[in-house]
């Protein structure tokens, strides 16, 4: 599933935290009769990539299992799933990890995402000859897709979004303004860093483990602040962004009530970049309060989108090469060892 076939609402309901995929992998890879198994979730999707020796039924199944995990209907859940097999399988690996398949056309940060969900998987023990083949050429695609088009030239995350958003909303009082993000992560540190590039006066960073908080503000040269003394703290700043992994609301309405009584008139800019939401959606309600989550963003992306498309085709044709490569390299493989070509699937399943 992801951000084209599911909104929000459901895709927050199967984020899949990196804490537990050491159970979940070898669990789902069971449940699914897969001989190798890696789950790539991200703000925007879930995708489970599958190698089996069959496919039939796999599709209800899968329903089945994902809807265990986030508490749903498997009939409900269905309408939002996708199905890739061989070589459409790869061919979509490798757009998504080339951030042609993004919310924002050609954004960056999947490609770490996408490593990182192949390593987990790999010490795991679910990644096998196939999938470690597939996860390389899809990394290796990219590569030559960013060196050889304009893809990601300009803004290319949505970090760069976020930013673009502020100075809309800010115009020539950007200079003067203050940011607070929680979140010390690779998308918040991407994020952090274009904030600062926009101009803003102040960016605080907050996270639940000081020493990360730390960390990520003297990187990007900003302050920090405890995550006891973060909410207090939105009485002060101009712009609230908030990128975890947390389960819950970070700013719930009780919260932010006695907070919107000291701010007065003055406007706050309030990002949710978290899936599932880490802003209570209630906060819409507050005067001088803009709120958007990372679907909201997709309008502004939309910009982005239009400058990029002609650099689509050639991409396109890119990917078609590489893919043609991976089944040659794959099909003389299997002559020589004689072995029978294994399915490579790709399911979409929402969220993280």
């Amino acid at each position: 599933m992801s951000h084209h076939t599911a909104p929000l609402a459901v895709r927050e309901r199967l984020a899949i935290p990196s804490r537990d995929l050491s159970t979940l992998l070898p669990a789902l890879r069971g449940r699914l009769a897969a001989d190798e198994l890696a789950v790539l979730s991200t703000c925007n999707r879930t995708e489970l990539y599958l190698v089996a020796s069959e496919a039939v039924g796999r599709s209800v199944r899968l329903a089945e299992c994902l809807a265990s995990c986030g508490d749903l209907r498997p009939d409900a859940l269905q309408p939002h799933l996708y199905i890739r097999a061989d070589q459409e399988a790869a061919a979509h690996l490798f757009r998504v990890s080339a951030g042609l398949d993004s919310m924002v056309l050609g954004e960056s940060e999947i490609t770490a995402q996408v490593k990182q969900a192949y390593l987990t998987a790999q010490a795991h023990g679910t990644v096998g000859p196939v999938l470690h083949r597939l996860f390389q050429k899809a990394l290796h695609s990219t590569k030559l897709i960013r060196s050889r088009t304009a893809i990601a030239d300009g803004q290319a995350s949505i970090g760069s979004v976020v930013a673009t958003l502020a100075k809309q909303v800010f115009g020539a009082r950007l200079s003067a303004c203050d940011a607070l993000l929680w979140g010390a992560g690779k998308a918040a540190e991407a994020t952090a860093r274009h904030v600062i590039k926009s101009g803003i006066r102040q960016l605080w960073i907050v996270s639940r483990t000081q020493a990360n908080a730390q960390d990520l503000a003297s990187l990007c040269r900003s302050g920090w602040l405890s995550w006891e003394q973060a909410l207090k703290h939105v009485a002060h700043v101009d712009i609230a962004i908030v990128c975890t992994q947390a389960p819950h609301y970070v700013i719930d309405a009780d919260d932010f009530a006695s907070i919107h009584a000291q701010r007065g008139t003055r406007p706050l800019l309030l990002v949710d970049l978290s899936v599932p939401r880490n802003v209570d959606p209630a906060l819409s309600r507050f005067a001088h309060v803009q709120l958007h989550n990372i679907d909201d963003l997709q309008a502004f992306a939309q910009v982005v989108l239009a400058q990029r498309r002609e650099e689509r085709v050639h991409c396109e044709t890119l990917i078609r090469q590489q893919v043609e490569h991976l089944y040659r390299c794959r099909s003389s493989v299997d002559h020589r060892e004689g072995e029978a070509c294994s399915v490579v699937e790709a399911y979409g399943a929402v969220s993280r």
